[in-house]
């Protein structure tokens, strides 16, 4: 067990990260964004999937999801890549993300949430909006800035952004930790679907966002599947 989880722990190098990814999409003149709910990166995806698995998917990648939105988005004539940024994001990150958990989350509390940003027509004049305005002065949401100010206090409108991140890190290194590995181990075992030696490799590891992929990974295919 030890042995494995040290092999697979050096299978975690520079290589598997999404910089190497991103340098991978620019030599094959793929666009470098895409999207912003990527799991895992290629290589590292392709480790811990078992050998069937590999084989099955051998060539494929997460391209294959986001060419059909590329090519509407080229089809439309567009060429900015700030307007693809956002187009991928209306089209795949906000309905399986974002807005899912904010139904979830509004409905487990009997409320119904409103997101007056994604009104079709505020959405066509924001896109219609040219780079350099939107990127005027290397300021984030500058246009958006400019037009709540005087109604949202300087000191909201200017702080530095902040996430909403929970702290995965800290339940790895504690009582979860445990618990993170025996769920995976078990899901790894049962179902042949991750290779148990990456697997244990990436258990000893620090990092505790695949970790916590995995464990929702497992524990839906324990509720929903098995």
């Amino acid at each position: 067990m030890r042995q494995a989880g040290l092999w697979g722990l050096r299978q975690f190098n520079r290589h598997e990260s999404l910089p190497y990814d991103w340098l991978s999409r620019s030599a094959k003149d793929q666009p470098i964004f895409w999207g912003g709910a990527e799991s895992f990166p290629q290589l590292r995806r392709e480790r811990l999937l078992s050998p069937r698995l590999r084989k099955e998917f051998d060539g494929r990648t997460s391209w294959d999801a986001i060419e059909p939105i590329w090519a509407r988005f080229r089809a439309h004539g567009q060429t900015s890549y700030l307007h693809w940024m956002t187009y991928l994001d209306l089209n795949y990150r906000l309905p399986e993300l974002l807005l899912m958990r904010v139904d979830k989350m509004s409905m487990g509390v009997s409320l119904e949430g409103r997101v007056p940003f994604l009104d079709h027509r505020l959405v066509e004049l924001a896109l219609s909006i040219d780079e350099s305005v939107l990127t005027r002065g290397n300021v984030l949401k500058a246009v958006l800035k400019r037009a709540v100010r005087g109604v949202i206090p300087d000191e909201i409108i200017d702080r530095p952004k902040q996430g909403f991140g929970v702290p995965v890190h800290e339940w790895m290194t504690s009582q979860l930790g445990d618990y993170t590995r025996d769920t995976v181990g078990r899901f790894a075992r049962e179902t042949d679907f991750l290779d148990k030696d990456a697997t244990d490799g990436l258990m000893a590891s620090d990092h505790s966002p695949d970790k916590w992929r995995l464990l929702n990974l497992a524990l839906w295919w324990q509720e929903c599947i098995a």
